[in-house]
């Protein structure tokens, strides 16, 4: 892999976009991290760690040209995102005790908006510095990695801004990729289930039916795929997800509590 050919990583201070990032390295790219915590992050090696708000689109567009200016961007992968869980969570419209209108529509926007908004954002930037680079033989130019959520399929209860917010990443996946194969982009969406990962800080400790294996998911298996989809120039306009089988309505036979 060429040194100037780049990977740029969103969320990249911890979970799936740490270990996004560590991949790639691993692989031989040049790796951009974006993340709004980035201070107690090096710059070493291959890594640039920048710290960013994905939903600043002045913003994310200066980085990107920064970026395009010192190495060719080959990729994408958008890990960055927010989850909140729970009955005061922004995904409950009304309050399960009293069944009056919560007053947290502030919160859901938010949700909304990083997940849903900070997506288009990335990707047009992305997309827009992929679709410079030099066509290889194939026709060629690059990828583009999503994360959507297990939830955006088998949302609970409580949980109506987070999956709105996921099904929407994952409804993108297919026009996009068909607007961008003009330009030789791919783009695939990863669906991750059950993750052992900071945003599950926030969840209470529940029964977890995972089929197999009864377990959270690693972030290195979710980074795993992402670069999978980097090398297998044949995956484009699929979401696929990543959860151990996990589905809405399954109760496995060894649950585990996390």
């Amino acid at each position: 892999m060429p040194s100037n050919e780049a990977v740029v990583v969103t969320g990249s201070a911890g979970g799936l976009g740490a270990a996004t990032v560590a991949r790639f390295v691993a692989a031989g790219y040049t790796v951009y991290g974006l993340d709004r915590s980035t201070a107690a992050l090096e710059s070493q090696g291959n890594v640039h760690q920048i710290d960013v708000d994905v939903c600043s689109d002045t913003a994310v567009g200066e980085v990107f040209a920064e970026i395009a200016a010192h190495a060719s961007v080959a990729g994408l992968v958008h890990c960055a995102g927010i989850a909140d869980f729970g009955p005061s969570n922004p995904g409950h419209l009304i309050s399960p005790e009293t069944g009056e209108p919560l007053d947290n529509l502030e919160t859901i926007e938010r949700t909304l908006r990083i997940n849903l908004l900070g997506s288009f954002i990335m990707v047009r930037h992305a997309a827009g510095a992929i679709a410079r680079r030099t066509q290889v033989e194939d026709g060629s130019r690059g990828f583009i990695v999503l994360t959507s959520s297990g939830a955006a399929f088998d949302g609970k209860a409580g949980q109506s801004a987070y999956s709105a917010s996921k099904s929407g990443v994952a409804g993108m996946t297919l026009p996009l990729a068909r607007e961008l194969s003009r330009f030789g982009i791919r783009v695939v969406t990863i669906a991750p289930g059950l993750f052992d990962t900071p945003i599950l800080d926030k969840t209470p400790p529940l029964p977890r039916h995972v089929p197999f294996p009864p377990r959270m998911g690693d972030p290195g298996e979710f980074a795993a795929l992402a670069h999978h989809v980097a090398e297998n120039s044949y995956l484009n306009a699929e979401v696929i997800r990543i959860d151990g089988g996990i589905r809405g309505g399954f109760e496995s036979t060894t649950p585990f509590v996390r």
